[in-house]
């Protein structure tokens, strides 16, 4: 127990750590549109950064590099559904509480259906993540890696290339 103190002390340090140069250009990233016109912060949120419409990127932090890439560059997602209102057009979804976001809007715009409103919600064949198009370089991963690790749990050591497939 005496012990406690001082390893808080520890964890409370590596947060207020300014980040490693690789987290800094990772974080650029995260919050900066690309030449496709997303960024990360589009839909997820990270520090003060972002909206917190897609999944919680922390839950990520942890995971090996190459796990996360998977993610990054998925074409589908679970959490993205194709919703049929009963008056008008279909659109990519992601459903945050009782509010839908459609996806075909940059930022995602906030929808709100009543269940007797939707005609369907089924999986989504045709949505892709953002950063799957968005022609990341395995440099450019690995500071995006870098950065949600840093703002996960403070870690400083940074994502080396070859970790990126």
């Amino acid at each position: 127990m005496r012990y406690l103190p001082f390893v808080l002390i520890l964890s409370l340090a590596a947060f207020a750590a300014d980040p490693p140069e690789q987290a800094k250009r990772g974080k650029e990233l995260f919050a900066l549109k690309s030449a496709t016109g997303f960024a990360c912060s589009t839909c997820h949120q990270l520090e003060d950064l972002g909206l917190a419409v897609g999944p919680d990127l922390k839950t990520m932090g942890r995971l090996h590099p190459r796990a996360v890439v998977m993610g990054i560059l998925a074409t589908r997602t679970q959490y993205v559904k194709e919703i049929s209102p009963v008056i008008g057009k279909s659109f990519p979804a992601i459903k945050s509480g009782d509010v839908y976001f459609d996806l075909s809007k940059n930022p995602p715009a906030k929808v709100e259906l009543t269940p007797s409103e939707i005609k369907s919600a089924r999986d989504n064949g045709n949505w892709k993540h953002p950063p799957e198009s968005r022609g990341l370089k395995r440099e450019q991963l690995a500071d995006l890696i870098a950065y949600i690790r840093f703002a996960t749990f403070g870690d400083t050591k940074g994502v080396p290339v070859s970790d990126i497939p």
